[in-house]
């Protein structure tokens, strides 16, 4: 006799595996060996299914055991007696990966994968020899397969087992059905245990992810519990679960994990249950709840990093002050860092106290502002340590009202957590249960775009594998140099966009050139160092370029002036850039490695295709930014937040671009202008007032936006042309900007903006010369190719270009074209070396006869070698005529 079984307290994964394995196995017994959960036993009120009662079954008659979703022999009841019974055969099929188990070691026959459920793998082999499934049967199945995967979403589901549900799908599984017995409300019961379970929770910070432990002694749900452990992740938005349920004769252990790095199976294995990484359960005979409890504890703290602690979240470097420095430099320094509170040092570099913005600015409505900042500070404020717990620092900064806690190590201080921080860490734990609750099931947890999302996936499948070994192999140095190290700007931006860019830059927290350096001899590159700058770029043989450079802050002297710049840390560097969505970073550590930094909203910027500086003197502090808050604008198709556009406004009010070196300006004009679709972004700088900053004459009109629109099609006929030539496409649209002006503005732009002495010649003439040669290119007389290579010929591309877009004719826009598709490339077949093989004198005559060849072969005139010989032989012989 054979029979298929599962574990005890069957789930729909159990009860779907039974099915499928009775396709194989047609002549066998079902047997629920201790019953089911309550869900799956009102199914089978209502479907029958013949399950066999084990007390009907006569054991001595079995011959061939099959245990589905389970390889426990104590969870199959009365069954366990044909284990080891060399007259039984045992089968397993599992998804479970139990090196040890009791079952497995008996099977001349298992099937153990470690997918997303048993019914996975049952469905596999119903594929492999062909077997077809009724509607029902796929019903069934898809029971098992969507209640165990999360409906695909828990991260142990596998590619294999969204091949199954396409099969269950195409045998005609009636999803409806599945997601009405899934997806019922919870009875008054089970609320009950989810309210005490909640009330007598806590949670634990364990490798960065947050567990939490809960205890219950309502008995009254227990078909029903695992459900509410699954609602309870959701509802609290964890990435694991682990509760202990106080039964009439046991403690109920059932865990489920969102991480698979949090191994809730090994936990129940511990207390002698089974299960996986993601889901599993045990029963305890024995044991109070409070000891249960207490293992779990002390399971998790024991085998994982305990807990958050201050280093975790703490900024550092840290901005410090001395201890006799006056209040009005003390005022002055956090005016210029943009700091509210200084940690204060004495003549070690011991700390000594705390002074904040309020201390200052009342000791300074005092005229006390010669006094020392020993003389104010506060002496008494809490101090952690580097190892200190995340929520004992919490309730201390809450009780305390305190905003800023330094974390000190032999009376040096080594970092600070702001109420930033606090809140920080504190909106993660929030945003992650928001993000759970509203997550469609499709969705990963990185794609809700949390602010602890890591694209280490990211990295790996965009960047070519060359570029990640680099950025690994940098990680591993840092790990080595004890620093943190980080990629930032925009090619953290454009990888979150899915846009190509291969120019990297990384931020040491720490000394930045010394960091290169070593880089340098393990990737065995050239360094260039910059010491004012605190940064270095490593140049390998192959030509692969990466920036390197000290994390930094950075504060004006006056507006527009070039910043100072000082070492800092990671979170001042970010604040320095110019648009939230350039302030991200990642993280290149082992440990993280591919974690998000993102401390001013710059993911959430992206996802609403924003523009937003990061503070109000943003433009006052580099004008500049404004031109490239356009360009981006125009680049990527984004909007300026409203905030910016009114800060732009505000900018040019002041005047403050006038005061911007020409060089400044027209380094970011030569980017904007060098843009894919340049005439929207001069637009722009029209609508915002910012074109009379290249001259006050300058405006848009219809006359303007024609010009343009001819340069962007005539520019992308030319790129189409030719992908590997070089040209500059800013020169072309800065001569459509200069065709507007009356003579007098021109002299004014050449004053203003430094231009090489080769992009003025070019921009005279397209100036100046443009206008003689379209009036000879649009002669009524029809020009001979050799006479239009001569009136182009020596135009640089972007004054041709220039000159097919200004034309109103199409005669013209065709002999610059052929001039550029044909023209050029035509050559005399003969050389000067010919010419003296042939016996002539090298002379003046030699540049004469290879000029007429030329003339000749482009009207057409002559095609072979021997006609160009014979016309030299000619005009030699009319030379010595004449």
């Amino acid at each position: 006799m054979d029979v298929i079984a599962t574990h005890n307290n069957a789930d729909f994964d159990g009860l779907g595996s039974m099915v499928a394995a009775r396709k194989l196995f047609p002549d066998a017994k079902l047997v629920l060996p201790a019953g089911g959960q309550e869900a799956v036993r009102n199914f089978l009120a209502v479907h029958d299914l013949d399950i066999t009662k084990l007390k009907d079954l006569d054991l001595s008659q079995i011959t061939r055991l099959v245990l589905v979703d389970t390889q426990d022999s104590d969870r199959i009841g009365a069954l366990k007696s044909c284990i080891g019974n060399p007259a039984v055969e045992v089968v397993v099929f599992d998804h479970h990966v139990e090196p040890d188990s009791s079952c497995a070691g008996c099977s001349k026959q298992s099937i153990i994968a470690s997918v997303g459920a048993t019914t996975t793998l049952l469905i596999e082999q119903l594929r492999r020899w062909h077997i077809p499934v009724t509607p029902f049967e796929a019903t069934v199945m898809a029971l098992g397969l969507y209640e165990e995967t999360g409906s695909f979403t828990f991260t142990s589901t596998t590619s294999r087992d969204l091949e199954a549900g396409a099969f269950l799908i195409a045998a005609g599984a009636d999803l409806n059905m599945v997601a009405k017995i899934l997806h019922r409300p919870l009875d008054p019961d089970a609320v009950a245990l989810l309210n005490d379970l909640l009330e007598h929770s806590e949670v634990h910070y364990l490798e960065g992810r947050k567990v939490l432990v809960a205890t219950s002694t309502v008995d009254r749900c227990r078909g029903e519990a695992a459900d509410v452990v699954h609602r309870l992740v959701e509802l609290q938005g964890v990435d694991a679960v682990l509760v202990a349920v106080m039964m009439a004769d046991r403690v109920e252990v059932i865990g489920r994990s969102r991480r698979p790095e949090i191994d809730v199976g090994w936990v129940a294995r511990e207390f002698g249950g089974g299960g996986h990484a993601v889901a599993a359960a045990a029963a305890v005979k024995g044991r109070t709840l409070a000891e249960v409890k207490e293992r779990i504890v002390h399971l998790l703290t024991t085998h994982y990093r305990p807990t958050l602690l201050a280093q975790d979240v703490m900024t550092h470097p840290v901005k410090a002050i001395e201890v006799d420095i006056s209040v009005t430099e003390a005022g002055q320094r956090m005016t210029a860092y943009g700091l509210n509170v200084f940690p204060i040092l004495d003549e070690k570099d011991h700390y000594t106290g705390l002074v904040s913005r309020e201390s200052i600015q009342k000791a300074l409505f005092h005229r006390l502002g010669r006094l020392a900042v020993r003389d104010i500070m506060q002496t008494d404020a809490y101090t952690a340590q580097p190892d200190t717990p995340f929520h004992e620092i919490e309730t201390a900064m809450i009780e305390r009202n305190q905003r800023f806690v330094p974390i000190i190590t032999e009376s040096k201080i080594v970092g600070v957590i702001t109420r930033t921080d606090l809140l920080r860490t504190l909106h993660d734990d929030v945003l992650k249960v928001a993000r759970m609750r509203t997550m469609r099931p499709s969705e990963t947890e990185a794609e809700g775009g949390g602010s602890r999302r890591n694209v280490k996936r990211l990295l790996r499948s965009r960047l070519p594998q060359r570029l990640v070994t680099v950025l690994e192999e940098a990680g591993q140095l840092a790990d080595r140099c004890e620093v943190p190290l980080f990629v930032v700007g925009g090619c953290v931006r454009d990888l979150l966009l899915g846009i190509e860019n291969l120019d990297l830059d990384l931020v040491v927290e720490g000394d930045g050139i010394a960091f290169a350096r070593k880089l340098g001899e393990v990737l065995q590159a050239r360094v260039k160092v910059h010491e004012r700058f605190g940064t270095a770029i490593l140049l390998s043989a192959d030509g692969f370029r990466l920036d390197v450079a000290t994390a930094r802050t950075e504060y004006y002297e006056y507006p527009t002036a070039l910043p100072t710049v000082e070492q800092s840390s990671i979170k001042k560097d970010l604040y320095r850039r110019d648009f939230t969505m350039n302030a991200l970073a990642v993280r290149l550590n082992e440990k993280g490695f591919g974690d998000v930094l993102d401390f001013y909203g710059g993911q959430r910027d992206l996802n609403d295709k924003v523009i937003r500086v990061l503070h109000g003197l943003s433009f006052v502090e580099d004008p500049t930014r404004v031109f490239r808050a356009i360009r981006f604008e125009s680049r990527f198709g984004f909007r300026l937040g409203k905030d910016t556009t009114a800060l732009i406004a505000g900018a040019v009010k002041m005047n403050l671009f006038e005061r911007l070196s020409g060089h400044r300006l027209l380094e970011e004009l030569k980017l904007l202008l060098g843009e894919r679709e340049p005439k929207q972004a001069i637009k722009r700088l029209a609508e915002l007032n910012l074109l009379k900053f290249i001259h006050p004459k300058l405006s848009w009109s219809d006359r303007l936006n024609r010009l343009l629109a001819s340069l962007e099609e005539t520019v992308d006929w030319y790129r189409l042309l030719y992908l590997d030539r070089r040209m500059e496409t800013w020169l072309a649209y800065v001569m459509g900007l200069l065709e507007l002006l009356p003579e007098r503005a021109v002299k004014d732009v050449f004053k203003r903006f430094p231009f090489s002495e080769q992009e003025a010649a070019r921009l005279k003439m397209a100036r100046v010369g443009c206008h003689k040669v379209i009036r000879k290119l649009a002669t009524k007389r029809s020009l001979k190719p050799a006479e239009v290579y001569h009136l182009l010929s020596g135009l640089s591309d972007e004054t041709l270009l220039f000159l097919m877009a200004k034309s109103k004719g199409e005669t013209v826009k065709r002999q610059v074209s052929a001039f550029l598709t044909t023209y050029q490339q035509v050559k005399p077949i003969l050389t000067g070396t010919d010419l003296k093989m042939m016996g002539l004198k090298p002379g003046p005559q030699f540049k004469k006869i290879l000029d007429r060849l030329l003339d000749v072969r482009l009207n057409g005139e002559i095609k072979t070698e021997r006609e160009e010989r014979d016309l030299a032989m000619k005009l030699v012989e009319l030379k010595a005529d004449g």
